[in-house]
């Protein structure tokens, strides 16, 4: 009798304890690129200098610290077969390398993909070597089936720092995939957009299209990914006139790539996961890309 009212004590002991906890609040994170004024990256950023909100609704930053993570970077070379992506491609991975495994893919009209991810510089350079002069399609391309299939890829793989670069010289679109259903497998993979455009009409011509929902429709679907993507992914666009300004693209986008932070903020017991992300700064002369769409989980 004395070991079951002992017994039953102990239970009644810990009851209060049991209905007093709580969960603790989820943590979700998110990484950004911070600039100075002259457009230098930022190295000295901490939790005291940002605001988060989902939904609108301010969230509690626990931490901001240098994203350390590997990256995987998939890069979709829309050349027209003109190679002219080549060498800067080349020097982007050369200083990554040790950070991110690649991917790299053609799309010719359609999308090929020349190596799987990978961190191997021999791999790499040969999957490189692929990417000179070769026959090209001169009305344009799948670029909006690239985007959409790598990003379905990348939330497959469950990637952590998920990235696609799209290197283009432009011309008619031939995929049907709406601007919306890209845009939404872009934001379920949680990669980044970064887009690299040839101004160049010289390098891939623009023939007139066969009908009005040729050029209204795939062409507009493109253009809204290319220009929408990158903002709500927190990725950039870069419009290029001059081939020499490529590498000059790429050696910018692998700085960024390089000082990344990495934001951690509480999402309250309870609270459903929101899909709508403001990141910004409290000191001034700063400029952030962050992303604006994020998972819903």
């Amino acid at each position: 009798m004395n070991m079951v009212r002992a017994s039953l004590l102990l239970v009644l002991a810990c009851v209060p304890a049991v209905i007093g906890a709580s969960a603790a609040p989820r943590t979700r994170h998110v990484y950004v690129s911070v600039f100075d004024g002259k457009n230098v990256p930022v190295t000295d950023l901490t939790a005291a200098d940002v605001t988060v909100k989902e939904n609108g609704k301010d969230r509690d930053v626990v931490s901001v610290v240098p994203a350390s993570g590997p990256l995987q970077i998939a890069v979709l070379v829309d050349d027209n077969g003109t190679g002219i992506f080549r060498f800067a491609l080349t020097k982007f991975i050369e200083q990554l390398l040790g950070r991110a495994e690649f991917a790299i893919s053609t799309v010719t009209p359609q999308t090929m993909k020349l190596i799987d991810y990978t961190a191997n510089a021999q791999t790499l350079s040969a999957a490189l070597a692929q990417l000179n002069a070769r026959p090209g399609s001169n009305d344009g391309g799948q670029l909006l089936d690239g985007i959409a299939e790598t990003a379905q890829e990348l939330q497959k793989r469950e990637a952590r720092r998920p990235i696609i670069v799209a290197l283009t010289v432009g011309g008619q679109e031939h995929s049907t995939l709406p601007a919306h259903h890209v845009l939404d497998k872009l934001r379920q993979s949680g990669a980044s957009l970064h887009v690299l455009t040839v101004v160049n009409t010289a390098l891939r011509s623009q023939p007139a299209a066969t009908s009005a929902g040729a050029l209204i429709g795939e062409n507009m679907n493109l253009g809204l990914v290319l220009g929408d993507g990158p903002k709500q992914s927190g990725g950039f666009t870069h419009e290029i006139v001059a081939a020499t300004g490529i590498a000059n693209g790429l050696q910018q986008l692998a700085q960024m790539l390089r000082q990344q932070y990495l934001i951690e903020y509480t999402l309250p017991d309870g609270v459903t996961p929101g899909d709508k992300l403001s990141v910004s700064l409290k000191r001034k002369g700063l400029s952030i890309r962050a992303p604006t769409r994020i998972p819903d989980k």
